[in-house]
């Protein structure tokens, strides 16, 4: 039986999507940046309004790129503590954001996201640092610990960090 050239370039382009479909992982493996060296830092809390009721407080990161590709990121999900003790989790999103709009990681660079939006509510099982806090932000010791993730061109990669100042 032979094969005639409608059913030769149907098999042929068949064949040409399944190889793109199988190969395209493989090559985009082999060919990522190494984005799992791309670190995400606590570089700054300052509270930008306190009342007796909550606080407002603005959580800096300091995201650094060593490697030769640019990146950005979609989201960063972060528990903040203050003098070891939860202050809450929250998410810093740019998911609604279109790609060119994200902030760029370029290399060899880093890069200050500020998070102004979180808010920490007055409860009396956190009444004490609550109070130091508003006194004093400067003498509380920071951590923040989480997952950012970073992405660039077909790559997404989860970077973990847990760090205080």
């Amino acid at each position: 039986m032979l094969i005639g050239p409608r059913r030769a370039v149907l098999i042929g382009a068949i064949a040409a999507v399944a190889a793109t479909i199988i190969l395209l992982p493989l090559i985009f493996g082999a060919t990522a940046p190494r984005l799992n060296e791309v670190t995400v830092a606590l570089s700054n809390v300052t509270v930008l309004e306190a009342t007796a009721e909550n606080m407002q407080m603005r959580v800096v990161f300091t995201v650094t790129n060593p490697t030769d590709q640019t990146a950005t990121t979609s989201r960063i999900d972060y528990e903040l503590f203050a003098d070891g003790q939860s202050l809450g989790s929250h998410t810093l999103s740019y998911e609604n954001v279109p790609l060119n709009g994200r902030p760029a990681i370029f290399s060899q660079n880093s890069v200050p996201l500020r998070d102004d939006e979180f808010v920490l509510e007055f409860d009396d099982r956190i009444a004490d640092i609550y109070n130091k806090i508003r006194d004093n932000p400067d003498a509380i010791t920071w951590r923040a610990a989480g997952t950012a993730q970073i992405e660039s061109t077909l790559t997404l990669v989860p970077v973990t960090f847990d760090n205080e100042i």
